[in-house]
């Protein structure tokens, strides 16, 4: 099953690219003065940029257009940094990494690539190599609230709270009705397992502006972390009123509705978190629990393997295809092999662990 409550939500927007070549990204660092453009690495550079606006059909044009580009103009930094972009949003998280490296590389004062590839990293749970290069920036931009926030998350996600704490601080300490910093606070909170403190915190950025989706989505996980389902439920619902758009508020109500049994209801919220945010294996692994739910195991299946194609080391989606195998349609050689990857990359303290070593020796 997947985690009852995810802890983590993306508090900014990510860059999308750069509109035009050169000065795209505005930022109070130091810009490496860059060469012009070889026109024909130009032309494959804005050919990418259409497609790449052009929706979800043509990131693949996208991403070769980007690639021919930087293969005319090894230094075209703008055609690295959308080439990161893209495979960003299509779930090529280490390519999204190398080549956003590779742009940061040639264009180390950019806050446009260095905030893609913190989300890069964030997502393959790389969070002291984030944490590292945020730091660096905020010691020259101290007054970044948008980076000191990311930071905050990184620090956060990667089990640091009292430093995420100490983070907040310095933001309250400088406007004490900034509702994104009591929106960290409870978050962090919520991550210290004090959850009075945490909604206490929520409250009040609700008060501060009571139409931020985020605060309603993290209400409701504090409700649901203290089992107060209904209440969790009307709080997902908001902040699914309030943004449209928003997949995590989509997935925390359609957990809810499994908690609950009713997995044909959490299918309609999966489906509209999919279509919004289609390389989120969180949300593929969801649907895999649903469709399991529903006794449709073959399209669990694909579920998983496609949450595995954008994360091949993801340990809900390895566990959640190992019990498929063991327990819905029998294959005990692919359930062991499932089970022994699980082992192999699931954290410590993964609760599944014990499950997953009695389940391989009842295999033996």
């Amino acid at each position: 099953m997947i985690d009852r409550a995810r802890l983590c939500v993306v508090l900014a927007g990510l860059a999308l690219g750069c509109g035009t070549l050169r000065g795209a990204d505005k930022a109070p660092v130091a810009k490496v003065v860059l060469p012009a453009a070889k026109p024909e690495a130009k032309v494959q550079f804005e050919d990418g940029l259409r497609l790449m606006h052009e929706g979800p059909r043509s990131w693949e044009r996208a991403r070769a257009a980007f690639a021919r580009a930087t293969d005319l103009d090894s230094k075209l930094y703008e055609a690295w940094h959308n080439r990161g972009i893209v495979d960003l949003r299509m779930g090529k998280l280490d390519d999204a990494r190398d080549e956003l490296e590779r742009a940061f590389d040639i264009q180390p004062g950019s806050r446009a690539t260095l905030v893609a590839l913190c989300e890069v990293l964030r997502r393959l749970d790389r969070h002291t190599e984030a944490q590292k290069l945020l730091r660096k920036r905020l010691d020259v931009m101290p007054d970044d609230v948008e980076l000191r926030l990311r930071y905050i998350q990184a620090l956060r996600e990667g089990g640091k709270s009292q430093d995420a704490l100490d983070e907040v601080r310095v933001i309250l300490a400088k406007d004490s009705k900034s509702a994104v910093a009591f929106n960290a606070l409870g978050l962090v909170y919520l991550k210290m397992e004090k959850p009075a403190l945490a909604e206490s915190a929520l409250r009040r950025a609700a008060d501060l502006d009571p139409k931020n989706a985020s605060v309603h989505n993290n209400l409701g996980l504090v409700a649901l972390a203290q089992g107060r389902d209904q209440e969790a439920f009307a709080e997902f619902q908001k902040a699914a009123d309030l943004d449209p758009k928003d997949a995590e508020a989509r997935l925390n109500k359609a957990v809810v509705f499994m908690d609950c049994g009713d997995y044909k209801k959490a299918m309609v919220d999966l489906a509209k978190a999919a279509e919004i945010s289609p390389t989120d294996p969180d949300v593929h692994v969801a649907l895999g629990v649903a469709a399991r739910g529903l006794k449709d195991f073959a399209r669990a299946r694909k579920a998983y393997e496609r949450a595995l194609d954008l994360r091949p080391d993801y340990a809900p989606a390895l566990f959640n295809l190992a019990v498929l195998y063991m327990d819905f349609e029998p294959d005990k050689n692919k359930a062991r092999e499932n089970l022994i990857l699980f082992r192999k990359v699931a954290a410590a303290n993964d609760p599944r662990r014990p499950d997953a070593l009695a389940r391989l020796k009842e295999l033996k």
